[in-house]
């Protein structure tokens, strides 16, 4: 689809929202600086130029992007009792998602812009996080508990395309891509990992077995490998969001769903589980990732396309030491060029649709926490130099762990907490990881009392950089053995 048709795409998206597109402009916050109408209108129009350089694309989106990250949260959301106005925000802002999805037709693998475009549609979301949290909470019929990939509006958004064809994850079809996120900090690590920042940690596979009417989600994970599941194991696994994806040819999908599913059960059988890939090597499928379960499937059913998706994920040359010690081969050499398919790729491959989204209203805040916390930390490696420096208790633990994992009387105990895949080192690095994240967070959570709503996304990262620099200073001082308290992370996380 060429750009200049996206302003219809646009357009149109909105308007099925109510029976006159007039009444947009007056159902929004009254800062008009903080209008999301006006930032919509303004990424629709953005979407619709033609002869943009990619300089120009890079600057626009950026400039969408830092009017979203400071609409996130605004306060004028919260003093709002019109629950129809909040409704609308959530369904216009959905609905212009679903249509910049569509830009992304118009971009190659090569475009500089593909990244600042995926930084608006994340805080699209980002609005609509707030803004259903916001809902929820003055819902007086608001579930006490939130079944995945099911419910209603607002924390089930539906595609309009599939509005009669998906109610719930009973509608799942055979070859659907479900893209969630778990709740520990090793999930926000791997949203956060690449160069895009994303909010998903996982993809499963949907195979649907026509004879025994059952419907199943192949997939691998870190603890126990490549596995097959009954849907409700997916259900019952507690994500804080979900996503749907259709691919446009059903027949395919279902055939790269249905190879999959037969290879991993065969060997899940035998009790010896396609080990988990750490080097997340997508052309090597000696070894699975989560996102190679989707790629290989449709590598071996269109063995002449590249591997999907059709924009993959790069690494920044400060992850390296953190990359090899988790198992992925980065080097100074190979760092421009190495792709990976992390799992929020799937996201902006035009071939396949949003059918749904899914949120827990009372997760959001947790992992909005937990990503921001893993972007501070990979941004510091980044650009100061940060490491992991386990201490002595956990270096100790984690190879105690590494050959308690390969004791026979012992390992049965284990299986499912450590992967034998999984080397001391590690080990050690995802101890060291949630050790320094949950201090972090525990700070975090703090600071968050001084406000009555959530924290805005800007006063978290103001809060992060505030205790980062005070936990540093107090690190250096420790140091050099004054008398003042332990620091509360630095110790294992440090320049």
């Amino acid at each position: 689809m060429s750009r200049f048709k996206l302003a219809s795409v646009f357009a149109t998206s909105l308007c099925v929202l109510t029976t006159s597109c007039s009444t947009n402009s007056s159902r929004n916050p009254s800062s008009e600086d903080l209008s999301l109408s006006q930032i919509i209108q303004e990424i629709q129009a953005v979407s619709d130029k033609r002869n943009m350089t990619p300089e120009s694309c890079v600057q626009s989106y950026d400039n969408l992007y830092q009017k979203l990250f400071n609409l996130a949260g605004d306060s004028t959301y919260y003093e709002l009792n019109d629950i129809d106005k909040i409704d609308f925000d959530i369904q216009a802002s959905f609905m212009a998602r679903i249509a910049l999805k569509e830009t992304f037709k118009t971009f190659t693998p090569e475009d500089v812009c593909v990244k600042s475009a995926s930084d608006v549609f994340r805080g699209l979301r980002y609005v609509e996080d707030y803004l259903i949290e916001i809902r929820m909470g003055k819902s007086h019929d608001a579930p006490a508990e939130y079944v995945n990939m099911a419910g209603v509006f607002p924390y089930l958004l539906v595609n309009p395309k599939y509005k009669d064809d998906f109610k719930s994850y009973e509608d799942l079809k055979s070859g659907d891509v479900v893209l969630s996120r778990g709740n520990a900090f090793s999930s926000a690590a791997i949203a956060r990992i690449g160069r895009n920042d994303y909010q998903f940690s996982h993809l499963s596979f949907i195979y649907k077995d026509e004879e025994i009417k059952e419907t199943f989600a192949t997939q691998a994970l870190i603890e126990v490998g490549s596995i097959v599941s009954p849907i409700m194991d997916v259900i019952k696994g507690g994500n804080s969001r979900s996503v749907i994806f259709r691919y446009k040819d059903p027949q395919i999908s279902h055939s790269a769903s249905q190879f999959m599913y037969e290879r991993v059960l065969k060997e899940q059988l035998t009790k010896k589980n396609i080990e988990y890939d750490f080097s997340m090597n997508f052309k090597d499928d000696n070894k699975l990732f989560c996102s190679e379960i989707v790629s290989r499937g449709f590598k071996t059913v269109l063995p002449d396309e590249d591997y999907y998706p059709m924009f993959k994920s790069k690494f920044s040359k400060g992850l390296i030491p953190f990359l090899n010690t988790i198992g992925v081969p980065a080097n100074t050499s190979n760092i421009d060029t190495l792709e990976v398919f992390a799992p929020g790729d799937i996201q902006f491959d035009p071939r396949f649709e949003i059918v749904a989204e899914w949120r827990n209203p009372k997760k959001m805040e947790d992992a909005r926490l937990k990503d921001f916390i893993l972007t501070k930390m990979f941004e510091r490696m980044d650009n100061e130099g940060y490491k992991f420096d386990p201490s002595f208790k956990m270096d100790a633990a984690s190879k105690a762990l590494w050959l308690l994992r390969r004791t026979p009387i012992v390992k049965k105990f284990l299986d499912d907490k450590v992967p034998l895949s999984m080397n001391a080192g590690q080990l050690e690095m995802f101890m060291a990881l949630d050790k320094v994240g949950d201090a972090i967070y525990k700070e975090l959570e703090k600071s968050s009392l001084e406000y009555a709503r959530p924290m805005t996304p800007k006063e978290i990262y103001i809060g992060l950089d505030d205790f980062f620099k005070e936990d540093f200073e107090l690190y250096k001082r420790y140091k050099k053995g004054q008398d003042v308290a332990k620091p509360v992370f630095h110790q294992l996380f440090h320049p």
